[in-house]
């Protein structure tokens, strides 16, 4: 690893160039942790707070992992990538992208609407829903914790007894009396529970990207609403704006 040189560039840039050369030549491992801040900026000839620059337009990237009292890491490197302009299960994107998504601890039940649900779905509160929920794995590692509420008219907990592969939306598309058009989604930061954290393999507290989507057809009738958790590092979103 080389001192920084002072160019026309300011010291930060460089550092960001010369990180993403060492990253790129597998200096450290994905998944790997890095040298502490006040180590990687000795070597690099730099101030941390010129290194801490350097390193959130890394973490900007998806190129490093920064994480509360542990440390920066390198990023997985089978990590999923998905624009928000696009509809699609987990399940299609890890398998356009040459990975093998697997559903874990499925369970499909009938539950009642709560106000909140019977909102979202336009349905009496107290209506039956089919809930399903489960933990998708991507190449062995969790990703994603998926929690549908449809209504028991459009699915039923039997509709699963056949393989499922993980996905509602695919089971829904497949229904030769449904048109499934859209989904309107919320984007959410929030701590990992316990529960959470065990299912997804992460610490207590640590960040979750929640998307809150009700899915429509053409005519615009609610046809499921899901509580969607991620984990930032292994699953990243993006937006292509023209």
């Amino acid at each position: 690893m080389h001192i920084l040189r002072p160019d026309r560039r300011p010291l930060s840039a460089q550092a960001y160039d010369q990180l993403v050369a060492l990253l790129r030549e597998g200096h450290w491992k994905p998944g790997e942790q890095l040298p502490p801040e006040a180590q990687l900026a000795a070597q690099l000839g730099i101030s941390r707070a010129t290194l801490r620059e350097a390193l959130r337009l890394l973490e900007e990237e998806g190129r490093i992992v920064r994480r509360q009292g542990a440390g920066t890491f390198v990023a997985p490197e089978h990590r999923l990538e998905s624009g928000l302009e696009r509809l699609e299960s987990v399940r299609s994107l890890a398998a356009r992208l040459g990975m093998e998504a697997v559903p874990q601890d499925v369970v499909a039940e009938v539950v009642e609407a709560t106000p909140l649900l019977a909102d979202r779905l336009r349905v009496e509160p107290g209506s039956p829903l089919t809930r399903v929920s489960r933990t998708m794995l991507v190449n062995g590692l969790p990703v994603a914790y998926l929690e549908d509420f449809v209504p028991l008219q459009w699915l039923s907990p039997d509709d699963l007894k056949v393989r499922f592969a993980g996905s509602v939306l695919d089971l829904l598309r497949q229904n030769p009396s449904l048109r499934v058009k859209e989904a309107r989604a919320e984007i959410l930061a929030l701590p990992a529970t316990r529960a959470l954290a065990q299912r997804l393999q992460v610490r207590p507290g640590d960040a979750l990207l929640l998307l809150e989507e009700t899915l429509f057809d053409v005519a615009g009738t609610p046809l499921n609403f899901s509580y969607n958790y991620f984990v930032p590092e292994r699953f990243r979103f993006y937006v292509v704006r023209k």
